[in-house]
């Protein structure tokens, strides 16, 4: 079930190929590259109406950072539609939600033209889906006994830092614990549970007592202060953004400048390439909350109401669908900031609603109910002992490693022993993400409704004499977000007005342009009226009203209503059959 590392998942296979038709894919393994990369091209194979992969680019170790696009094809460019944005893996041992972006383009396109729901967001939204952002960390932590943040590349020195370093000392495959026999040692044996390790309490003077260290071998010099070593591979991928980033001495992880890796630099590329975009949802593990905005400054900084209003409406909606609290991201009571993180850098410079949502807590999978502000904090006593059994009902046992002696080749007898952590506790056992998955991927379908969506509610076209024609155009924005997303949106420049633009061959505006500026449209989902107001009906349409010189020759008039983040949709006026004082089409 939980396997030493990377387990193979797919469908069932006939001639060494993938059968769509017949089963899903098991979504209790963990893919390696190989195996992901495999899939979304037998996805694409099958499904090229709905599905599109291609590559942003290649990792250091040559490994293409896919990204999938998935919309009903035959209804519409997938750059006309209103998108969401969903990425996951972005620090390496975080696989998880890798596994979760692929069950969502599963989802999408084996369920399409099967439930209305998805044939209907299809048709009218666009997904871009990164399973993978991190691929050589991810091959690294899935195919070795190593972890680490996000990359197994030197930084920020050259030479390993003095000090202990994690290893897998004894072969077995894991990097566990070793513990000590030390007569001023800080731990002892648990009377719950003998497995399990605690740290010795004011009255704790008699007994065997411990010190207690990640499995591994020391580099320099050997003396009793043994603390854990700098990480060698220290970049972190969701530091390296370009807002508020913070050089290395300030934020660990940074790198030497921001969109250091070209994992990052092809995020910031793709947004830039996608004005349609309008929320993003970036899938991180573990601790079982969402964090939301702000990321790297208090609340109070923002000038104006997106984070109170329909943002946290969504927020609320992550609460209610999965059952698991929202965090803010910025921390108001110990001023800690995340600086150069994607989700900071995504709303403030280019006005995209954005949420990370912690996906895995073991600790709710043992039945151990915490504080809901203390989701990533240790375990007391009790609770570690409550997740020792849930282990062995549930898992098998596979989980935690007893205690074995060991000839250490630094500190001589040692016993090493504990949690395998990597499929524990940062990513869930594999048969738990369908189950988990499930959730979370219909909240991203929520959100994906929520997008601002136009639609042409009605044309007139009325002949005013000869070559002269009146056009009337009225557009709606059907979304619960406005036109604009958000304000943010508008305050750095991003958010292109509603526009009406007519074509036609030799066709001429008497009065101005082909083309009208509509301004932004709300959506259903503004602020409501206070009472004491009455009902204020939100602008919700917009008329333009276009003359037009139109040749005889031409009888077909071609009218577009777009917005960058609400889409683009078209619609053709016959001059022959339209051309009546009350005619439109409906």
């Amino acid at each position: 079930m939980l396997g030493r590392y990377a387990q193979p998942m797919m469908a069932k296979e006939r001639d060494g190929g993938l059968t769509l038709d017949d089963a899903a894919p098991d979504f209790s393994r963990y893919p390696t590259y190989d195996q992901l990369t495999a899939m979304l091209h037998d996805w694409e194979a099958a499904y090229p109406h709905l599905l599109s992969v291609e590559s942003l680019g290649t990792s250091p170790e040559g490994r293409d950072l896919w990204s999938a696009t998935v919309t009903d094809m035959t209804v519409g460019s997938s750059d006309d539609k209103p998108a969401i944005y969903i990425d996951g893996n972005i620090h390496a041992g975080e696989v998880l939600p890798s596994v979760v972006c692929l069950y969502t383009i599963w989802d999408l396109i084996s369920r399409f033209s099967q439930d209305q729901e998805v044939t209907d967001l299809l048709h009218t939204r666009t997904f871009y889906i990164r399973p993978r952002v991190a691929p050589d960390g991810a091959e690294r932590y899935l195919t070795s006994p190593d972890r680490l943040r996000s990359a197994a590349r030197l930084w920020p020195r050259e030479q390993p830092a003095p000090g202990l370093h994690a290893a897998d000392v004894d072969g077995d495959g894991h990097i566990l614990q070793m513990r000590i026999l030390d007569p001023a040692g800080e731990w002892r044996v648990s009377d719950l549970d003998d497995r399990l390790m605690v740290r010795r309490g004011l009255d704790d003077e008699a007994g065997t007592r411990y010190r207690l260290l990640p499995e591994g071998t020391v580099h320099g010099p050997l003396n009793g202060d043994l603390q854990p070593a700098a990480p060698r591979w220290g970049l972190d991928f969701n530091r390296s953004f370009p807002h508020n980033w913070q050089p290395e001495y300030r934020q660990g992880g940074a790198g030497p400048y921001p969109l250091f890796p070209p994992e990052t630099r092809a995020t910031a590329d793709f947004f830039l390439a996608h004005p349609n975009i309008g929320a993003a949802v970036a899938y991180h593990t573990f601790g079982g909350f969402v964090f939301h905005l702000p990321s790297s400054t208090p609340a109070s900084t923002y000038n104006h109401d997106d984070l109170p209003g329909p943002y946290q409406e969504l927020t609320d909606a992550f609460t209610r669908v999965t059952g698991r609290p929202g965090f803010q991201s910025y921390d108001e009571a110990t001023d800690t900031a995340r600086s150069g993180s994607f989700m900071d850098w995504a709303y403030s410079q280019r006005g995209v609603y954005t949420w990370v949502p912690e996906l895995w807590d073991a600790a709710d999978a043992a039945g151990v109910h915490r504080d809901p502000e203390d989701l990533v904090g240790p375990l007391d006593e009790a609770g570690e002992a409550a997740l020792l059994r849930w282990n062995d009902e549930h898992l098998g046992g596979q989980g935690f490693m007893d205690w074995q002696p060991f000839d250490h080749p630094q500190f001589g007898p040692v016993e090493i022993g504990g949690w395998t952590y990597k499929f524990t506790h940062q990513n869930c056992p594999g048969s738990y993400i369908p189950a988990l998955a499930r959730p979370h991927v219909d909240w991203t379908y929520l959100l994906a409704r929520a997008l601002p969506q136009l639609a042409i509610e009605r044309t007139t076209v009325t002949n005013l004499g000869g070559e002269l024609w009146a056009l009337e155009v009225q557009a709606v924005n059907e979304g619960y977000l406005p036109t604009n997303g958000s304000q943010q949106a508008i305050d750095v420049g991003l958010a292109d007005p509603v526009t009406v633009t007519v074509e036609g061959a030799g066709v001429e505006a008497v009065d101005g342009e082909l083309s009208r500026n509509l301004g932004h449209l709300e959506g259903y989902g503004g602020k409501a009226d206070p009472p004491w107001r009455g009902p204020v009906p939100a602008r919700r349409s917009a008329m333009a009203r276009l003359v037009l010189r139109v040749p005889a020759a031409t009888d077909k008039l071609r009218v577009r209503v777009a917005s960058s983040k609400a889409g683009a949709v078209s619609r053709i006026v016959d001059l022959t059959t339209d051309a009546d004082d009350d005619a439109g089409l409906s």
